[in-house]
């Protein structure tokens, strides 16, 4: 069967028709059968715009380790993702179908982002927080799937794969169940410079979106462990290959014996910060005691100078 062809109003109206079905079955205390609801909604091709799934047989996969990169849109994280792969040994995902060869596109394991609101919201959501798989047996058959899936859009001979979806910000427990020698990249950019580049997508109110970014990396602050890495975009900038050499050998990567070409966009790192900053509203105010921000290095006045670094 054709599958149906994804369009704004096709699933606003899926949606809708979700929440009527939903309301219906809370109304009968059918909680259980309701949140599956919801998450069909996820999982619904309608709600994803481009996703490309195919499958290779469970011989072919080759792929062994996952390195996550964990970071929010707009952080940087393709900045990352491009040095890493043109410098080191990892595989990678090439599909000029789906936006910045994310693998949350390439699969149907878990659900996507775009109905909870995609970039400046999605952290919101409970649904996009995944629960660890307790169960051995049913974590080893979930990532099997994931790879044969993700397998037949990488590039690259090395076992250990590199993935930078967004939402990995908020799903590392998940991933660390499914995949026990992964590891996590926690990068982070200035919550301002986050902020005001979601708006160009967007135009979300800037308190939504700080709060955003503060939700998102509470949650990776809960989920640090040994197999992540902090990392963040300003120190890259300054210095990219220091950077790079750190997390590569956190990560067990080693270095290609030639680099491979960048995107020619990322042909001069530099930090993009200050024009975002200069323009970040002076009447932000937070009442939030908690700033995830200011334990990752981000410290900035009422009138928002600079951020000061460690």
């Amino acid at each position: 069967m054709k599958k149906p062809a994804y369009s704004p109003q096709a699933a606003a109206a899926e949606a809708q028709e979700t929440a009527g079905k939903i309301h219906g079955l809370l109304r009968e205390g059918r909680f259980s059968q309701a949140r599956k609801a919801l998450e069909h909604l996820g999982k619904s091709n309608l709600q994803v715009k481009r996703r490309r799934v195919r499958t290779q047989s469970a011989d072919a996969v080759r792929l062994k380790r996952p390195v996550f990169i964990c970071g929010l849109h707009r952080s940087g994280t393709t900045l990352l993702h491009d040095y890493l792969c043109a410098h080191y040994e990892v595989s990678f995902f090439q599909s000029a179908k789906v936006p910045e060869n994310e693998g949350q596109f390439l699969q149907d394991v878990y659900i996507a982002e775009r109905p909870f609101g995609g970039p400046g919201a999605f952290a919101f959501y409970p649904q996009m927080q995944f629960a660890p798989l307790k169960k051995p047996e049913r974590a080893r058959k979930t990532a099997s799937r994931l790879l044969a899936q993700w397998g037949s859009w990488v590039k690259g001979e090395s076992p250990v794969l590199l993935e930078k979806s967004p939402p990995n910000i908020v799903r590392i427990p998940y991933f660390r169940s499914l995949f026990p020698n992964a590891r996590f990249i926690v990068w982070t950019r200035d919550p301002r410079a986050v902020s005001l580049s979601t708006r160009k997508w967007h135009n979300l109110p800037v308190p939504q979106l700080m709060a955003h970014w503060n939700t998102a990396y509470m949650k990776a602050f809960q989920d640090l462990g040994e197999d992540c890495i902090l990392a963040r975009y300003e120190d890259f900038c300054e210095d990219p290959s220091g950077t790079a050499n750190r997390i590569a050998a956190f990560c067990g990567l080693e270095k290609r014996s030639a680099p491979l070409p960048m995107a020619e966009r990322f042909s001069a790192v530099k930090n993009s910060n200050a024009k975002y900053i200069a323009n970040f509203p002076t009447t932000y105010r937070t009442r939030n005691l908690v700033r995830a921000w200011e334990y990752f290095g981000y410290t900035f006045s009422s009138n928002h100078g600079t951020a000061a670094n460690d």
